[in-house]
């Protein structure tokens, strides 16, 4: 949250934001840099939409959301197969969304309320 305020409130300064890396399932802190000159600025997260605890006050920081509602199956199989890319078998990526990812999914289901925009199905 404090990242999102840093960017909103911005004094003419760059910000540094982190990057996300997958295969080691790791935050690299300080990775992108927003130059002051950035328009508009896109970030992406389970739980921004999320009405519950300090993630509640995401919202108001943003100007517009989105929630990406994909089809389950198809959300499903995406996960799995990102998993199997990152070293999963098959079968530990299927078990792996079954038991965290498609918890998450429910957790933040709800959310789509709080969306100035819902984009059904497959966008790509």
């Amino acid at each position: 949250m404090a990242l999102l305020r840093r960017l909103r409130e911005r004094g003419g300064e760059t910000v540094y934001a982190p990057e996300f890396h997958r295969e080691v399932e790791e935050s690299y802190a300080g990775s992108i840099a927003v130059p002051p000159d950035v328009p508009l600025v896109i970030t992406e997260g389970n739980y921004l939409l999320l009405d519950e605890g300090p993630w509640s006050a995401v919202r108001d920081l943003l100007d517009e959301a989105w929630f990406l509602a994909p089809d389950g199956d198809e959300r499903v199989a995406r996960l799995v197969e990102r998993h199997v890319r990152f070293g999963k078998s098959p079968d530990e990526a299927r078990e792996w969304v079954r038991r965290s990812d498609e918890r998450n999914a429910a957790l933040v289901a709800p959310g789509r309320a709080r969306a100035d925009v819902v984009v059904l199905g497959d966008p790509v």
